[in-house]
């Protein structure tokens, strides 16, 4: 038997029970039954089908070792799909109540706790960081607000540490704030200890009294600790993070992290993500019980910034309130991505169809988010309740592993450029490793082949010569005219040539 009939696909609808992927259909139609269900089983069971086909493909094809996903329709529906393996090595079966990393789609569950405080009246969503959060190391200029903060608007770099290793120890906007859009996860853990600091506890008990218990979220965890590990599904990272980060490369088992920050603290089952997705529903039909009131719901849902770099949307994307806001077939669907070093996750919600999908992996650090099968599941549920003359959606092609660009042009190169190019690298694994290369047009930053121009500053920093850029390089430690350091954005590398 090959591996693609040891692998397989289980799929629980309205309660089923785990089936190869041929029999999927029949045992989910048969499961309804004998639990005697409502019909939405019977009307779903040819969408679930295909989902579950297309779920399988993606596995297999991009190489994940398990893959796991929740759908949800009106009249109660719900069903999951599991394929392949939680620990490949022992072939052990993905389950129910295993928990997954949901990385950055915690943003929404954090901004939904500081939309509560706002309509608590113990903050305004229009307050500068700085007056909630005083100690924030920032400069005094410009006014952030949470808005900004909660739709990426900030002008905050990506990872930097709330307190960075810097000349003067601060945080920086890098343009004026509500100007442009760049996604920052500092932005996120900053609205996280603002709720910690309004509620006067730790974020991991304000998400699970202000949401997870209301919501029957019973499984889910507000922070990822160590003594929880015994639940989650076994995880996998790209085995050589500088070489292996792109769709096929080696894997090898994950580097166990903790992780409290908001901008993605949060472990789900994916039945525990039914009730979030349900709720996103209900939100973005303007009502907001039993978290918001129907004002709080309709603000909580509202897109406040243009995001041309989302992704998905042809530039056309909006954010808020830790949501992307995507058009799709003429109305707006939510959705958004979360990557951690071990788990990969997607998520889409339509709310006026009633639909929603939450995908993961147990598999991170690699270009690879199950968006195509979350949209492709939502839009196979739409075609149920809103049929389109016969024709049923077609799936997202397999896309093949991205080729590199070509490195930037040969010729003469400068010696002060020669001297900062090298391998620099972070022991988080998190970050993994820099590599700056010199060019006779400039010095580069390489991503797996791919070359990103970077410029000098006057004030001793290089940065991203790409539009609305947050990140700051800075080389320090000379010896023998080579930095030994480089700091990015307020993260120390090491100089480690080959």
């Amino acid at each position: 038997m090959d591996r693609r009939d040891i692998l397989k696909v289980a799929v629980l609808a309205a309660g089923g029970t785990a089936v190869s992927a041929p029999a999927a259909a029949a045992t989910a139609r048969k499961s309804a039954l004998s639990l005697g269900a409502t019909g939405d089983a019977k009307r779903y069971a040819g969408a679930l089908q295909r989902i579950a086909a297309y779920a399988d493909v993606h596995r297999r094809e991009y190489g994940l070792p398990g893959l796991t996903l929740v759908v949800v329709a009106p009249g109660g529906y719900s069903a999951q799909v599991r394929s392949g393996f939680s620990h490949v090595e022992r072939q052990e079966a993905l389950r129910p109540d295993h928990l997954f990393q949901i990385g950055s789609i915690s943003k929404s569950f954090v901004s939904l706790c500081i939309h509560q405080l706002a309509q608590e009246g113990r903050l305004s969503l229009s307050d500068d960081i700085r007056k909630v959060l005083p100690e924030v190391a920032l400069p005094p200029e410009p006014p952030i607000t949470l808005v900004n903060l909660m739709d990426h608007s900030s002008g905050l770099p990506d990872s930097a540490p709330l307190f960075p290793r810097t000349p003067d120890g601060k945080l920086w906007s890098a343009f004026k704030p509500g100007s442009a859009w760049s996604y920052s996860n500092t932005a996120y853990q900053l609205l996280g200890k603002v709720i910690e600091r309004l509620d006067g506890r730790p974020l991991a008990q304000s998400l699970e009294r202000r949401i997870f218990a209301p919501l029957g979220m019973t499984g889910a965890r507000g922070a990822i600790f160590a003594s929880d590990r015994g639940r989650y599904a076994a995880s996998y990272t790209a085995f050589d993070a500088g070489v292996d980060s792109h769709i096929h490369g080696r894997l090898g088992p994950a580097a166990w992290i903790n992780t409290t920050t908001g901008a993605g603290c949060i472990a789900a089952t994916t039945g525990d993500m039914a009730h979030w997705l349900r709720y996103l529903v209900s939100a973005g039909c303007g009502k907001g019980a039993p978290l918001l009131s129907d004002d709080g719901a309709r603000n909580f849902t509202n897109a406040t910034a243009a995001a041309p770099n989302w992704p998905v949307g042809n530039g056309t994307a909006r954010y808020g309130a830790g949501l992307a806001h995507v058009p799709v077939e003429g109305r707006t669907i939510m959705h958004h991505t979360g990557g951690m070093v071990s788990f990969s996750s997607s998520m889409h919600v339509d709310p006026v169809a009633g639909v929603g999908c939450f995908a993961s992996t147990n598999c991170g650090q690699q270009d690879y988010r199950p968006r195509d099968l979350t949209a492709y599941a939502c839009a196979v549920l739409r075609n149920v309740i809103e049929p389109h003359a016969g024709l049923l959606p077609k799936p997202a092609p397999i896309k093949p592993a991205p080729k590199p660009a070509p490195i930037a042009k040969a010729g003469p190169v400068r010696a002060d450029l020669a001297a900062l190019a090298g391998r620099y690298e972070n022991d988080s694994p998190w970050f993994g490793a820099l590599q700056i290369e010199a060019h006779s047009d400039g010095l580069y930053l390489d991503l797996e082949g791919n070359s990103i121009p970077l410029e000098a500053n006057p004030d001793g920093y290089w940065t991203l010569k790409v539009p609305a850029s947050t990140e700051r390089f800075r080389f320090e430690g000379l010896v023998n005219g080579r930095p030994q350091v480089l700091n990015f954005s307020g993260n120390d590398f090491e100089r480690r040539d080959t």
